[in-house]
C-alpha cells in the first residue's frame, strides 16, 4: 500500500488518547513493554500517512495491542488479511532446495501475497518477480531431475514459472508497467531497445528478453 489507510491512522490516533495524548516514542516504548516490536520511527510515519509500504505483521499487531483492539480488527484496518491459525508450511522436499531456489520461492510467495491484497505493483516489486522467475529458471537448469523427489520440485518450479508469466502478462496491461518503449510494445523492439529499457529499470522489456532467449534456445537457434 503506497499510503497508510485512514482507518489504521485512527487506531493509531485511538492508541495515542488511550495514554493521554502519547508521542510516538512513548507509544513504541509501551508496545515494547507489551512483548511487541515497533519502533516510534514507524509509528509515527503510519500516523502521517507518509509510510510507503504495508506495515510488517509485527508493527500492526503492537497497533492492536495499543489501541486495545483485535488483530484482526487491526489487519482489516491495514487493509491485509489476518495470517491464518496454522502458518504455512512448505513440502519436505523443500529442504532439498538450495538457497537461490528458496530466496526464488520467497519472491514468488510475497508476489502472491500482493496480489491477493490488491496492492499497486510497483516497478521494484515487478523486478523481484523477474529477478524470481530468472532465478527458478537458473536453479532448475543446475539439478538432477532423474531423482523422483527431484523430479517433483522441478514440476512445481515450472508451475511457479507459470504463475509469474500470468502474473507479469496481467501486469503488462496496468498502468503499473509501461506498455511500450518509445512508443513500441516489447514484441516490436529491438535488441538495442531492450536493452536500453531494462538498463533504465524497466523491469517487462527485461521479462520478454528472457522469455525471448529461452524460446530460441529450446528451438535451437
Amino acid at each position: 500500500m503506497g499510503k497508510t489507510s485512514r482507518s489504521l491512522i485512527d487506531l493509531i490516533d485511538v492508541a495515542a488518547q488511550r495514554y493521554g495524548g502519547a508521542s510516538g516514542r512513548r507509544l513504541a516504548e509501551l508496545a515494547q513493554h507489551g512483548g511487541h516490536d515497533i519502533s516510534h520511527a514507524t509509528l509515527n510515519r503510519l500516523r502521517q500517512g507518509t509510510y510507503a509500504t504495508r506495515p510488517s505483521d509485527a508493527s500492526i499487531r503492537a497497533i492492536a495491542y495499543l489501541a486495545d483492539v483485535s488483530e484482526n480488527t487491526a489487519f482489516a484496518a491495514a487493509g491485509v488479511r489476518a495470517p491464518g491459525a496454522v502458518g504455512y508450511e512448505p513440502p519436505s522436499e523443500a529442504q532439498r532446495m538450495n538457497t537461490r531456489q528458496c530466496k526464488a520461492i520467497d519472491e514468488l510467495i510475497r508476489a502472491f501475497i500482493a496480489d491477493d491484497t490488491g496492492a499497486v505493483a510497483t516497478r521494484s516489486d515487478l523486478t523481484n518477480l523477474v529477478d524470481a522467475r530468472q532465478r527458478l529458471g537458473a536453479a532448475l537448469s543446475a539439478v538432477d531431475v532423474a531423482q523422483p523427489a527431484t523430479g517433483q520440485l522441478v514440476a512445481a518450479a515450472q508451475d511457479a514459472m507459470r504463475c509469474i508469466d500470468e502474473t507479469l502478462d496481467i501486469l503488462s496491461n496496468t498502468s503499473a508497467m509501461p506498455p511500450s518503449w518509445h512508443g513500441k510494445p516489447p514484441e516490436e523492439m529491438t535488441d538495442a531497445e531492450l536493452d536500453e529499457a531494462a538498463a533504465a529499470g524497466d523491469p517487462w522489456p527485461a521479462y520478454i528478453r528472457t522469455r525471448t532467449k529461452e524460446r530460441i534456445d529450446v528451438d535451437g537457434g
